[in-house]
């Protein structure tokens, strides 16, 4: 074979490796700059966000919220991290909101069976945040951190972390009632035969509750024990009698149904 076709053939390729190279950095170059607003187009009716900027793998919108039964909750500042080359596996998200002291964030992954999974959560809001949602009496902190949670089409899947109540008040029309900080540590999965289960500890406080709460694909269970100085006092026992069973030294809350 001549030297000179062999050498005009080598070109060739090198000039065709070259444009597929090329053209392949073209197109990741044009994907990396999709703005972050194209998100907007593909997000639930639920969900709104305002101030968006930066793009579909690295932004943030200043303003969020989400609308459940009706009534708004506020997210507040949403940033986002998407690492593409961890789709179909692991947590290729990162995300993060703050409003006020409300802050939220977790590496969040989707399998390809529709299960979602939440890793490294750390949640903080104040219980006021729910009372637009939820007939709650209850104030104070509301935090918790946890390890990993997994969601389902059905509801919660799995969950091991560690949820706190601080400074919690029963907030009455005759005055708040400090109550005292709770810490329940939570564990398993809502298909074993014990559910996913939350041991209540109390930490400190006037209002002594030992007990815990469990969750499984299709009933939940409260078995809770009140002692204390509130526990003991008529108001509040009054205040809760609906839901509690009097007993010497407080009294119980037991509640079961099917979800």
């Amino acid at each position: 074979m001549p030297r000179s076709g062999w050498r005009v053939r080598e070109v060739r390729r090198l000039i065709r490796h070259h444009r597929l190279l090329a053209a392949a950095l073209l197109s990741l170059l044009m994907l990396s700059q999709i703005p972050a607003r194209v998100l907007t187009a593909f997000l639930p009716a639920t969900l709104s966000l305002s101030g968006v900027s930066g793009t579909v793998w690295s932004g943030q919108a200043v303003r969020a919220w989400t609308m459940i039964d009706g009534q708004p909750l506020m997210l507040g500042r949403v940033q986002w991290q998407l690492e593409p080359w961890r789709l179909g596996w692991g947590s290729p998200l990162t995300l993060t909101s703050e409003w006020g002291d409300q802050i939220f964030t977790s590496r969040i992954g989707m399998g390809l069976s529709g299960l979602t999974v939440l890793r490294d959560v750390s949640v903080n809001l104040d219980t006021s945040a729910l009372r637009a949602m939820f007939p709650l009496y209850l104030g104070g902190t509301l935090s918790g951190s946890f390890d990993r949670i997994e969601l389902e089409q059905a509801g919660l899947r799995q969950a091991q972390g560690t949820v706190y109540l601080q400074n919690a008040i029963w907030t009455a029309n005759s005055g708040n009632i400090p109550l005292g900080d709770y810490r329940v540590d939570v564990a398993g999965k809502a298909g074993s035969a014990d559910g996913i289960v939350g041991e209540v500890v109390t930490e400190n406080g006037a209002l002594v509750l030992d007990g815990d709460l469990s969750l499984s694909m299709d009933a939940y269970a409260v078995k809770l024990s009140a002692t204390g100085p509130v526990a003991r006092d008529d108001g509040f026992r009054r205040a809760v009698s609906m839901l509690a069973t009097p007993t010497a030294g407080g009294f119980d809350i037991v509640l079961q149904g099917q979800l």
